[in-house]
């Protein structure tokens, strides 16, 4: 069962990326995604290798490195960010084991990259799945590296820009 999460009302998978930033690597990118919504969906005892993050709260505190050395699993790293809500996690890199590296910017644009290949990949169907975004549109990425693809609740696709200046040029609301 997935945990129900406060972004889950607002924030709505729009927008999809495919890159293969090494040889050997491969990276899809989900706009309007939280940091908790992709890790949630992660096995809770996979180990964390490092973690740089920038997480402040309001009263003008950070997650400092005490707290971030206790992060050894996703559990870990998750059970502390649901407990403490008032965290706004603005900038994340999660170096997770078996190669696999999840970022995040403003929290809003999740990034996985993973092992050409490895059996991880269902990490990312997981995510497809458990957002109802259709899996055809999965090829489809991978067809065109480099491209962004606007989407709809239905997960037609409604725009295609051949880079991210050309999304902000044409696609933004």
């Amino acid at each position: 069962m997935r945990i129900k999460l406060e972004e889950d009302d607002y924030l709505k998978v729009k927008l999809l990326y495919y890159d293969r930033p090494t040889p050997l690597t491969e990276r899809f990118s989900i706009l309007e995604m939280s940091t908790l919504q992709a890790t949630t969906l992660f096995p809770p005892d996979r180990k964390i290798l490092e973690v740089k993050i920038w997480a402040p709260h309001p009263d003008g505190r950070i997650v400092d490195d005490k707290v971030i050395s206790t992060f050894k699993t996703i559990q870990d790293f998750n059970d502390f960010f649901i407990k403490n809500p008032d965290f706004s996690i603005d900038d994340c890199d999660l170096f997770i084991a078996d190669d696999i590296v999840l970022s995040s910017h403003d929290d809003g644009e999740v990034s996985i990259q993973i092992p050409i290949g490895s059996n991880d990949f269902s990490i990312i169907v997981h995510i497809f799945e458990s957002y109802n975004l259709d899996k055809k549109l999965i090829p489809i990425l991978k067809s065109k590296p480099g491209h962004y693809f606007l989407i709809d609740e239905a997960s037609n696709i409604t725009a295609e820009f051949v880079d991210f200046d050309d999304y902000l040029k044409h696609g933004r609301d």
